[in-house]
């Protein structure tokens, strides 16, 4: 009883064990000074008894202690098995595999016992192997530590699930890499560590002191300005004139032409008929003067047949007069103008030499 109550005091003034050792954490734990002298046989004992009658809480706490206060392999072995049975699957993994590299943990019926626990412990967790370009590096999982100087290969124990592994390392940016993780299956993670970038040098001051004459050194002449192209004939407003004058030109000459053609035609087809009613008739140019009744409709058409003549030839005299006045305005533009607007071509000025006048035209047509 006296055992019971000094082991409940241990476990009141130990610390949180909300997290739990785990694998490559540190080395095994030693007595601490100042601490109670406790027996951690009887530690053992208590547990044994705990786990025997099926209380495992009471044992998980007992080999906990007996662990905490040097008992050794079997104190962290049997503390495993106590968290397996509590379902506390990733803690009983680390616990029982971090026990088993000790090969003279336990007796052949123990370590076998322990075995088909690590291998129940294993089938309900994950298990990430990984591998570190670098070692000496802080590693947190979900930002948990799980190891504070981890070498470059080695592997712990996870619930199922989707984790963030993060790596760090003084000098290098922090290397880090989402998994997802399945029960009773490892997966391998390789991080590679990149050193930090050097911060750029602090740019050179420069001197604002002028430079004496003899140190000065002569800028090279500027070259001059490359001087624009000359625009075409057809560049800017004048340029669309002349184009405009140009399609305008040709469509009335063009007009003009189908114009008279049509003429032409209505006025052959007016005297084919007007051949062919006189041969009827005797030769009488008075025939369509008074027609009568019968040659009323012929003379009608032959009649029609003059008009339309005279509107198409009409017609092809105003395109014609039209597209000369445009053409005449476009040579003047080219001649007033000329290829180059840069300057103008024809140059006009009044000159006076003694008893003389006159007036100086000068270009280029």
């Amino acid at each position: 009883m006296a055992l019971s109550l000094l082991a409940a005091s241990l476990l009141v003034a130990e610390p949180s064990r909300a997290d739990p050792p785990r694998l490559g954490e540190g080395e095994p734990p030693v007595k601490a000074e100042g601490k109670l002298d406790v027996d951690v046989e009887a530690l053992l004992r208590v547990g044994d008894v705990a786990r025997t009658q099926g209380r495992w809480e009471q044992a998980e706490e007992a080999y906990y202690l007996a662990y905490k206060l040097g008992a050794g392999g079997r104190a962290r072995c049997e503390w495993g098995m106590a968290l397996l049975a509590l379902r506390r699957h990733v803690d009983a993994a680390m616990a029982i595999d971090r026990c088993l590299k000790d090969p003279g943990v336990g007796t052949a019926a123990q370590r076998r016992r322990y075995t088909d626990g690590l291998e129940r412990a294993r089938r309900e967790v994950g298990q990430i192997d990984f591998a570190l370009s670098h070692p000496g590096a802080l590693m947190t999982i979900g930002g948990e530590v799980r190891s504070r100087d981890a070498s470059t290969s080695g592997y712990t124990y996870i619930e199922p699930g989707t984790h963030t592994i993060k790596a760090t390392l003084p000098g290098f940016l922090d290397a880090e890499q989402t998994v997802q993780v399945e029960k009773g299956k490892a997966i391998k993670v390789a991080l590679r560590f990149v050193e930090e970038p050097k911060e750029a040098p602090a740019p050179a001051r420069v001197s604002t002191r002028p430079a004496t004459p003899e140190k000065a050194v002569a800028k090279p002449p500027l070259a001059p300005p490359a001087q624009p192209a000359p625009p075409g004939p057809f560049d800017g407003m004048a340029g669309a004139q002349r184009l405009c004058g140009i399609g305008v030109t040709a469509l009335g000459l063009t007009g003009g032409l189908v114009a008279s053609v049509l003429a032409a035609q209505y006025a052959e087809e007016a005297e084919r008929r007007a051949a062919r009613l006189l041969r009827n008739n005797g030769n009488s140019r008075s025939i369509c003067a008074s027609p009568s009744p019968e040659n009323a409709l012929a003379c009608a058409e032959i009649n029609d047949l003059y008009d339309a003549h005279e509107v198409g030839r009409d017609v092809a005299t105003g395109f014609f007069i039209g597209a000369g006045v445009v053409a005449a305005a476009t040579i003047g533009s080219f001649i007033f103008y000329g290829i180059e607007r840069r300057r103008p071509p024809v140059r006009v000025a009044p000159t006076i030499a003694g008893n003389q006048a006159g007036v100086s035209i000068d270009g280029v047509w």
